[in-house]
């Protein structure tokens, strides 16, 4: 499989959708878009370092040994919930 490398080192891409969240038709493209190209990355063996918003779920439910240890260190370091509840895909 393919993996992108430059100068032995890995590839860090990022991209910003712009719309105005007023617009629904707009913001429903934005979303089926974002969520199609995570589907579509992760399955050619792409890595999400900061996985955030509506596609969270899907990226750190394909790591369970990963989702045990944050919700261990959430557990130790923020015991009530009370910091950005439901931001971390729990």
């Amino acid at each position: 499989m393919y993996s992108p490398v430059v100068q032995g080192t890995g590839v860090h891409v990022e991209f910003n959708l712009f719309y105005d969240p007023k617009n629904a038709a707009e913001a429903n493209r934005v979303k089926d878009l974002s969520t199609a190209a995570t589907k579509a990355l992760m399955a050619r063996g792409a890595f999400f370092s900061r996985p955030y918003g509506i596609n969270t779920n899907l990226v750190i439910n394909k790591d369970a040994a990963t989702v045990g240890v944050m919700k261990k260190l959430k557990k130790m370091f923020d015991p009530n919930y009370v910091m950005n509840p439901g931001k971390v895909g729990f």
